[in-house]
């Protein structure tokens, strides 16, 4: 995780202990993070991510999470997944 002025960097591959440490650090700076990032070359490996990136997207919609409008990640072990729209 790299918070780089109101742009926040994150990977996709943390285990459930650094997601939660990751909600637990971004739920009170949300108001101040612009932009959430994704860390290049890594697979998400839990959909506990996911959520808590959609979470935040609803708790304030300002936030953009290029991840999350792409609708889609590619994983060497399930080939490409795809959601539905965050709204």
């Amino acid at each position: 995780m790299l918070l780089d002025g109101d742009e926040l960097t994150i990977a996709l591959d943390m285990p459930m202990e650094e997601i939660r440490e990751f909600e637990q650090f971004v739920r009170p700076r949300l108001e101040y993070i612009e932009m959430i990032k994704i860390e290049e070359g890594t697979c998400l490996r839990s959909s506990a991510i996911l959520s808590l990136l959609v979470s935040l997207k609803r708790t304030r919609p300002e936030v953009k999470i290029p991840f999350l409008e792409k609708g889609m990640t590619t994983s060497g072990s399930y080939g490409t997944l795809h959601w539905m729209g965050h709204d």
